[in-house]
């Protein structure tokens, strides 16, 4: 029923025309604009009570003013002109605790008397008291328990309500209190409930007019919860019922809510691209193909995490070579992959090349990385060191778009598989914490980065994914303090973030329309950053000769470190010239027998013909790039033999 729930019980004798131009709308809707935080005349108000139906539902709020005339209520309520128009919040006048409020209070006892109410009293204030007394005075005045307690049991019956004052009646009349848990629940009806595809639970919850996603066990919810829960009832949430809340929620979240996306840093919506910038407000860069722009409200879940920092607002106008050149000591071809890999990593899917930094000592490598990231993914720790397990890479994965490490002086096997799966795809599942059964499972692509002095591409299934820019020394004169160079670099950094724009919103534009002669294994990158190469400046083909050098090199680099490989190359040239064929444990033989005592004692030497056979499969394109062939039959046996080009 839509009624005015601060409406007098029994209209005044002369009743006023702002009290009947509106129309109160109750429950105030979940789009309802928020509420203005003080009034036009009487600025913020001193005290704030909120008023909800039996549901839940917000009916409107009573706020009390500090005046030099004393203390004003006025009810704030969500209604909209009887003669038409928008509806909007407005204030309200209201009757004073005199002796009108008296008058008030013996009209509302009588209609509460008319519903059946067994017991009611009316508290008058102390006969001593000033006009316009109330409960707020009582407590400036030191008030306490005992004389609290005197003043109820002097209340008198209401008319017609059987009221008592303290018998055995008045607790069997008493209501019982909605316990906190219920209130919590109450206070989060403007929330969006949802759930992800792995069906944790999320909620959308409203602060200063945006809408902010969390996942609903998170510290950030209960920190929004406990305090929206503050605000509305005036208590302190109690450490179970906010529990017992979260575990509700996190069921409707799951049971009812709808499944979305969620995304952290870049997304995607109906053919649009979204880039967070992670400000307060809560903005995002919207791309598609008519332009780049801000937006205040994206439709996409984004998620944020503590170590996010904020993107600077791009501007519009510069080329990426023009503000970012001069912070990167590398050659043309480095600075080209550099970049294309920034562009990359804009999009909101991978597969995402892993850009790899050498150097030598006092090259800039960390400082050089750090900027990179800074460009797309600002963080708290930028670069960081190796985590120690899959169960940590997966939580950096979960927490970060872009994935930095420094100074890395090798990459072990298991981790170069699983920087291989985040850079093409491939889900990684640990058990969950706190239980024995249940899993956790990431499925995603993440650009990364990795900087160090030595190669780090000796795998040849991590060097086939990466590109790798090599950082000249800086002469000593050329060198600058750190603090200048940042302060040149934040100045920089919208320009070059509005150059990257640009390049994205042509790859958007041309990526239907580019076509590669042939394919390799990044060929996702290739076609995209080959679609953005004329907003970038660099002439016709410039990224494609400097992927493909980087590419031949980083095949030289991983054949030359990797001993089985040379040591079947050699074999095959110097004992088998027409080519040879046999089981792996024939080539395992030959092979030792050629091969010195300290390199057959090497970790990384095969022990076993399995553990050979395994390694062949995976040195097989490293072999192709020396004109060897690879062909491993049902039959177990292994077929080698040189290429006919390469004879």
């Amino acid at each position: 029923m839509s009624i005015d729930p601060f409406a007098p019980i029994a209209a005044p004798a002369s009743p006023s025309p702002r009290a009947t131009e509106c129309e109160v709308i109750t429950p105030v809707p979940a789009d309802a604009p928020a509420a203005p935080a003080s009034h036009p005349k009487l600025s913020r108000p001193s005290s704030r009570w909120t008023y909800r139906d039996a549901n839940g539902g917000l009916l409107g709020y009573v706020c009390r003013f500090e005046s030099p005339d004393g203390k004003i209520f006025r009810p704030l309520i969500y209604a909209r002109p009887k003669a038409g128009g928008m509806a909007a919040w407005r204030w309200k006048s209201w009757p004073d605790a005199d002796s009108e409020g008296l008058t008030y209070a013996t009209t509302v006892a009588a209609a509460l008397t008319a519903t059946g109410v067994l017991s009611l009293a009316i508290v008058s204030p102390p006969h001593d008291c000033a006009v316009k007394w109330d409960a707020a005075d009582a407590l400036a005045e030191g008030w306490d328990a005992t004389r609290t307690a005197a003043l109820i049991a002097d209340a008198q019956p209401a008319p017609n309500g059987g009221g008592v004052r303290g018998g055995a009646n008045v607790g069997s009349s008493r209501r019982r209190r909605p316990a906190q848990r219920d209130l919590l629940i109450g206070v989060t009806d403007d929330c969006e409930l949802w759930h992800d595809a792995s069906g944790e639970a999320f909620a959308s919850v409203p602060v200063n007019r945006h809408r902010e996603h969390w996942p609903v066990r998170s510290r950030w919810f209960r920190i929004w919860l406990s305090g929206r829960y503050y605000s509305e009832t005036g208590t302190a949430i109690g450490g179970q019922a906010l529990e017992d809340g979260i575990r509700i929620l996190e069921a409707r979240g799951v049971n009812d809510g709808a499944q979305h996306e969620r995304f952290v840093r870049v997304g995607q919506h109906a053919g649009r691209l979204y880039i967070d910038l992670c400000d307060v407000r809560w903005r995002a860069i919207e791309v598609d193909g008519a332009g780049w722009r801000v937006i205040p409200s994206p439709p996409v879940k984004f998620l944020r995490t503590p170590s996010m920092r904020p993107l600077p607002e791009p501007e519009a106008g510069s080329l990426v070579e023009e503000k970012l050149r001069g912070f990167a000591n590398v050659s043309d071809s480095g600075f080209i992959l550099a970049v294309s890999w920034l562009v990359e990593a804009l999009r909101p899917t991978g597969p995402y090349p892993i850009l790899v930094v050498n150097g030598e000592q006092g090259s800039g490598k960390s400082v050089f990385s750090r900027m990179l990231r800074s460009l797309i993914d600002p963080s708290a720790a930028p670069v960081r060191a190796l985590p120690k397990d899959d169960r940590d890479l997966v939580v950096s994965a979960s927490n970060s778009h872009v994935l930095a490490f420094d100074n890395l002086s090798r990459v072990d096997g298991w981790l170069s598989d699983a920087f291989c799966r985040l850079s093409t795809g491939g889900g990684f599942a640990t058990r969950t914490l706190h239980t024995d059964r249940d899993e956790t499972i990431f499925d995603g692509q993440r650009p990364i980065l990795l900087n160090g002095i030595g190669s780090l591409t000796d795998r040849p299934d991590l060097a086939d994914r990466a590109v790798t820019v090599h950082l000249r020394a800086i002469p000593e004169e050329d060198r600058r303090a750190e603090d200048e160079l940042w302060d040149a670099f934040e100045a920089a950094r919208p320009h070059i973030l509005g150059g990257l724009l640009d390049a994205v919103l042509c790859a958007v534009r041309n990526i239907k329309q580019t076509k590669l002669y042939r394919a390799v294994r990044m060929a996702d990158f290739e076609k995209w950053v080959t679609a953005a190469e004329p907003a970038l400046g660099w002439e016709l083909g410039a990224f494609g000769a400097a992927y493909r050098d980087n590419r031949s090199e980083a095949a030289v680099t991983a054949f030359d470190a990797d001993p089985v490989a040379g040591a079947i190359q050699d074999f095959v040239l110097q004992d088998h010239p027409t080519g040879w064929s046999g089981t792996p444990t024939d080539l395992l033989c030959a092979l030792n027998g050629r091969a010195p005592d300290t390199m057959r004692k090497q970790r990384v030497w095969p022990q076993t013909a399995q553990s050979l056979g395994n390694r062949v499969e995976r040195i097989a394109p490293l072999l192709r790039t020396k004109g060897f062939a690879v062909d491993r039959r049902h039959s177990g046996a292994l077929d080698r033999h040189r290429a006919a080009a390469a004879v």
